[in-house]
């Protein structure tokens, strides 16, 4: 017989459960600030034994492919994803949001990128887009 689980936003009891259960989790990427930005919540899927699992669901701001002008200069473009940069920097504070994320896929933008203020990830990257889950 398949068991019920179930799924709430995480109680103020959970904390301690939270942090002792990501903290033993060698493999999880556990980052302790995730769970203290506004935007972000922590769900628990529970069971007639109470939680069995818990994760936080943040939302950061993840800046998309830039679009550039044809024969802008190396020198412009980079102005312009400083300018680009600064405006999510704002929207992030705005939005609670508490991480900026960017893709890099060209070699030039990932040096700008990695010579500024990101960091680049140890992690490979998974989209699920929603729309295509009605033609699985």
């Amino acid at each position: 017989m398949r068991r019920h689980l179930y799924v709430r936003p995480a109680r103020a009891g959970d904390g301690e459960t939270f942090l002792e259960w990501s903290m033993t989790n060698p493999h999880n990427g556990f980052d302790p600030d995730v769970a203290k930005y506004p935007s972000t919540i922590t769900w628990v899927v529970y069971d007639k034994f109470g939680p069995l699992a818990m994760m936080p669901m943040q939302c950061p701001i993840m800046m998309e492919s830039i679009a550039t002008r044809p024969g802008a200069s190396k020198l412009e473009i980079a102005e312009a994803m400083k300018e680009l940069t600064q405006q999510f920097v704002t929207q992030a504070h705005a939005r609670g949001a508490g991480e900026i994320y960017f893709l890099g896929t060209d070699d030039g933008t990932d040096k700008m990128a990695s010579n500024q203020i990101f960091e680049p990830l140890p992690y490979k990257v998974y989209r699920l887009k929603i729309k295509d889950l009605e033609t699985l």
